[in-house]
């Protein structure tokens, strides 16, 4: 009986040893303890991060500031390289309206004309670097300008630069276009007339001349006829045809009268194209 009670008091004692006390921790294994870094380890690193973005920091203000000298610098360069060429223009629009004198009028078309060469020399180095050759893209397609009230009288039409298209082609005294590229080209006139004429048949002609002294002759000519002066309807003569041009041929078109064109948009145009 003694015996009995002693084993279920052992056994009480047991389990209640059991059951409050946690298990023993697992020693670690041999080699799988590794020591951590201590607080001195982390600085180098801390420094050499800082260090990377102050660099970057730098180089970015760096880049910001050499570009904004160089756009700076490019704008001053750019502007004195063209400020005597816009002077001239000015001048020259002075000189269409019979601002300046007919003496340094002259002077400043004989300037316009090297301004013209220089753009000519310009486009030809363009042209080298990309790899066009000089002989692609000569086009013109003019849009006809109505004659100005007081101007002196003349039969060849005058075109609208500033709204017409043109490509290799340049333009003298308003009513000419001189040709850069020698080839072969398609040359177009369409000339709308509104009023009749009692004595002269309502005609234009496509012009040429070799350089500006040189003698024109009838490239082609077209007529068209509205009956009497009781006829209100409009007339087109219209022409077109394929020529071999050479460097400085100049093409203007000639009409009965100026004053019997009708300038409505589209319906007066002359151009060309290089084929």
């Amino acid at each position: 009986m003694c015996c009995s009670t002693t084993r279920s008091l052992c056994t009480t004692m047991i389990n209640t040893y059991q059951t409050s006390m946690p298990p023993p921790p697992i020693p670690p294994r041999l080699g799988s303890v590794m020591s951590a870094p201590g607080p001195g380890h982390s600085k180098p690193l801390l420094r050499f991060l800082i260090g990377m973005i102050v660099l970057q920091m730098v180089l970015l203000l760096g880049g910001f500031a050499y570009l904004y000298h160089t756009d700076n610098k490019y704008h001053k360069d750019l502007d004195s390289k063209y400020l005597d060429d816009m002077i001239i223009l000015k001048r020259l629009e002075e000189c269409e309206k019979d601002i300046q004198s007919v003496l340094d009028c002259k002077k400043l078309v004989e300037k316009y004309k090297s301004i013209l060469a220089k753009v000519s020399q310009e486009e030809g180095r363009a042209a080298k670097l990309t790899g066009d050759g000089p002989s692609y893209g000569a086009m013109a397609r003019m849009i006809v300008k109505q004659p100005v009230s007081g101007t002196p009288p003349t039969k060849y039409l005058e075109w609208n630069i500033g709204h017409s298209v043109r490509k290799n082609v340049q333009y003298y005294m308003s009513s000419w276009l001189k040709v850069l590229q020698p080839g072969d080209y398609n040359i177009y006139s369409q000339v709308a007339f509104s009023k009749w004429h009692p004595k002269t048949p309502l005609a234009s002609r496509v012009k040429l001349r070799k350089g500006e002294t040189g003698e024109e002759k009838d490239l082609m000519t077209a007529y068209c006829s509205l009956g009497d002066q009781d006829h209100t309807d409009v007339c087109t003569a219209f022409q077109g045809g394929v020529f071999s041009l050479e460097p400085d041929d100049q093409l203007s078109v000639w009409v009965t009268d100026p004053s019997l064109v009708n300038y409505e948009e589209g319906t007066t145009t002359f151009g060309l194209y290089k084929l």
